[in-house]
């Protein structure tokens, strides 16, 4: 089926709102604020000022572009071709990181921004001006992804226009979509060649005669190309192969696997293979993923199935919209009513789907080529998933290189059991909701997210902090907001701050919830400002609300009085700022931690989950601040959730959780042997005594109380019980209880 006119003026308003949106993007979305982008970019500026030479990867030393020198580097050759000539020596004043921003992490107090953004008012010039063109460029790499899409569609479906527009419309339209879209990321390049290169083999699959040798190389190019844009379309590589072979048998002719394999292949060796070459010769490994994973770290324990399920929130939210460095969220009602849509496409496309194999719909020549974009997207998955099981990355923008096959079957499960007459309404309403969303979410979510706090009246402050150059930060007033806290919980405070001369350095606040025996239960340190002030940049009498939320830790120890305390120090150095009399921290209250409210009677209730078999009901301590040479009594309530086969055996270790090491350890059998786990019965309390001797040489600190349990192994070795989290994540091996605090005999 053609065009219509009607079709192609529905094409261009969804190219064109796309085009305005993602410059909206862009333009809200602060400098190196979008995902990983403060890495990227450096990775264009090395290649642009050494000739395109590639940067050493070193984890000791990872430079400022981190993991992403190890990635295939077409994308940042391509950027720094097109901003090569601009004077970016500016980058570093630019590129001034937020210390403590909470990247990945959503807090109540704000902090979210990665940058602190000081002179960006002044025009776009430098490296600023370099970074709005690479945006550019990958708002046009998108623009493209979006035509693909709608391609793909006309291939599968050309007797359903409307399908072609709906998938155009839900990849256009799509807020994630759009953000990564007006950033510095290589993924937009990588995204458009997979969804290429799928639309090339379903073209291949659908050829009634031989192609001509442009197919081949033009399929040669784009795999060459992906294969240097991103290692994740080297999975189409046996999809290429396999349609030159489907090719061959239909037309009984070997020139597609000769001629094509060879031209393909060759094309796909010449353009990429010298990038493969060269991971090989430096790590002895082609792929050089190795690399990659030690710059960007590698999860404690690989995730299981239970851990990748517990992350599947993240993976929507960063599929529907997800934004900053993964901590600025659209509303829970956003995602609900796009969850809703997907889960409704997804189930609607498999009945679809299940229908055409039941009735034997069509030929085989007919869906071969829809079996393509269905393949590419689950194998897409399937390799996340693998993925993130070795490093935290349950991103769903990360299978939008199989965005063109995702949209364009969202499409069809939405629309096929309808009505012809009823699909261009439905799709009509859902493309105008991503389109709202997609429209108000930079002026409702983005620009709020990292805008300035307001400034307050200038008064006489009730605390003076001094630093040693002559700056003073005045604290105006305070207010603890939280009454009664319980564990896993925030206390939540505000305080009011004005500059009363001008701070030649840049101060972290910090506040600490400090428990009697002188242990920090909770702290949050951020840059004033909820992380979007530099203390060396405020003017004299510059006043702002700091709202501050710490997190009080699940196994904290109540019940107890905490003291709140308040203060500055200097990042780098260490260094304090002092008051008026010396001191360097400041008492603004005191607050009440209360135990969870709880049936079992037991002290301290806590709901810890072992592999589902054991839960830690409650403990107890004789003693939060031991001096060197002192025995701890351990008290720990348990209760069998099912029969245990297996006897387990629990370790607890006050350890330096850096080095360690190990102060005091304790490793038996549950009531000092008296009641293996194997003859629990489920429901009972079992109370546990465990005797913790302080090692006599422990030098003075605060240290983790480290618990656990492990069987044995017949063969050596042993294995441990998985923490079961509340959302049925298993990320751990180990659970902390209370820090304890390591005293000498004169400490008061």
């Amino acid at each position: 089926m053609t065009t219509t006119p009607t079709h192609r003026r529905w094409l261009g308003f969804i190219l064109g709102a796309y085009l305005i949106l993602g410059i909206l993007y862009s333009v809200f979305t602060p400098p190196f604020e979008a995902s990983d982008e403060l890495w990227h970019y450096p990775m264009v500026k090395y290649l642009a000022e050494h000739g395109m030479a590639l940067p050493p990867q070193d984890p000791a030393n990872p430079g400022a572009w981190r993991q992403e020198g190890s990635q295939p580097p077409l994308y940042y050759m391509l950027a720094a071709v097109l901003a090569g000539g601009i004077d970016t020596g500016d980058m570093d004043a630019v590129r001034q990181q937020n210390p403590h921003a909470d990247i990945g992490v959503i807090r109540p107090d704000g902090n979210a921004n990665m940058m602190i953004h000081t002179d960006e008012t002044s025009g776009w010039r430098g490296t600023l001006l370099a970074l709005q063109i690479i945006r550019l460029f990958s708002l046009a790499l998108g623009l493209a992804t979006v035509v693909v899409t709608y391609l793909l569609a006309r291939e599968i479906f050309p007797e359903w226009p409307i399908i072609w527009l709906g998938a155009a419309a839900l990849n256009a339209f799509l807020p994630m979509f759009l953000f990564i879209s007006g950033s510095v990321n290589n993924d937009n390049l990588s995204n458009l060649l997979g969804n290429l290169l799928t639309l090339l083999i379903v073209r291949l699959l659908k050829a009634r005669t031989l192609p001509n040798w442009r197919t081949y190389i033009w399929i040669g190019l784009v795999t060459g190309a992906g294969l240097l844009a991103k290692l994740n379309i080297g999975f189409l590589i046996p999809l290429v192969a396999l349609a030159l072979l489907v090719l061959s048998l239909r037309l009984r002719n070997v020139r597609p696997v000769l001629m094509g394999g060879a031209i393909t292949g060759g094309l796909t060796i010449l353009i990429a293979g010298w990038w493969y070459w060269h991971n090989y010769q430096l790590y002895n490994d082609p792929s050089g993923l190795a690399m990659f994973l030690q710059m960007v770290g590698r999860r404690a324990i690989p995730a299981n199935a239970a851990q990748l399920w517990s992350e599947r929130h993240s993976f929507t939210q960063a599929y529907w919209g997800f934004f900053g460095g993964m901590n600025v969220p659209l509303p829970d009602q956003v995602y609900l009513i796009f969850n809703i849509i997907g889960g409704l496409a997804l189930l609607g496309a498999i009945a679809f789907l299940c229908k055409t194999l039941v009735r034997r719909t069509g030929s085989l020549e007919r869906w071969l080529p829809a079996a393509i974009t269905v393949i590419w997207p689950v194998v897409t998955f399937v390799s996340f998933l693998r993925w993130t099981a070795e490093t935290p990355a349950s991103q769903g923008r990360l299978v939008f290189g199989a965005l063109s096959a995702l949209s364009l079957w969202m499409a069809v499960g939405l629309l096929w059991l309808l009505p012809k007459r009823a699909q261009p309404l439905l799709m009509i309403g859902i493309g105008a909701y991503f389109l709202l969303v997609a429209a108000l979410t930079p002026f409702l979510v983005i620009a709020p997210a990292y805008a300035a706090p307001a400034e307050l009246t200038a008064a006489t402050p009730q605390s003076l902090f001094r630093e040693s150059g002559g700056g003073v930060v005045g604290l105006l007033d305070q207010r603890i907001l939280t009454g009664e806290v319980q564990p896993e919980s925030y206390v939540q405070i505000e305080l009011d701050w004005q500059v009363m001369t001008p701070l030649t350095r840049d101060w972290s606040l910090f506040v600490h919830l400090v428990t009697p025996d002188g242990v920090i239960l909770g702290q949050r340190d951020v840059y004033p400002g909820g992380g979007k002030l530099a203390t060396s940049t405020l003017p004299e009498k510059r006043a702002w609300r700091n709202p501050v939320a710490i997190w009080v830790p699940a196994a904290a120890y109540a019940p107890m009085d905490l003291t709140v305390v308040v203060g500055w120090y200097d990042l780098r150095s260490g260094e304090r700022l002092t008051l008026d009399n010396g001191d360097e921290t400041l008492t603004i209250g005191t607050i009440r931690l209360q135990p969870r409210p709880d049936d079992l009677g037991v002290p301290n209730p806590i709901r810890i989950n072992f592999d589902g078999q054991i839960e830690l009901a409650g403990y107890s301590l004789s003693d939060l601040s031991p001096k060197p040479g002192d025995t701890v009594q351990l008290t720990l309530y348990w209760r069998g959730l099912k029969p245990i086969p297996q006897d387990y055996k629990v370790f607890a270790n006050i350890l330096n959780p850096i080095t360690l090491t190990k102060y005091a350890s304790s490793d038996t059998m549950p009531a000092n042997w008296t009641a293996p786990t194997s003859t629990w019965k489920p429901g009972d309390i079992i109370t546990d005594e465990h005797d913790l001797p302080i090692d006599p040489n422990a030098p003075p600190g605060i240290y983790e109380l480290e618990l656990g349990f492990y069987l044995p192994l017949p063969e050596g070795g042993y294995t441990r019980l998985r923490i079961i989290t509340p959302d049925g994540g298993m990320a751990n091996d180990f659970t902390y209880l209370s820090r304890v605090r390591v005293v000498l005999e004169d400490a008061p």
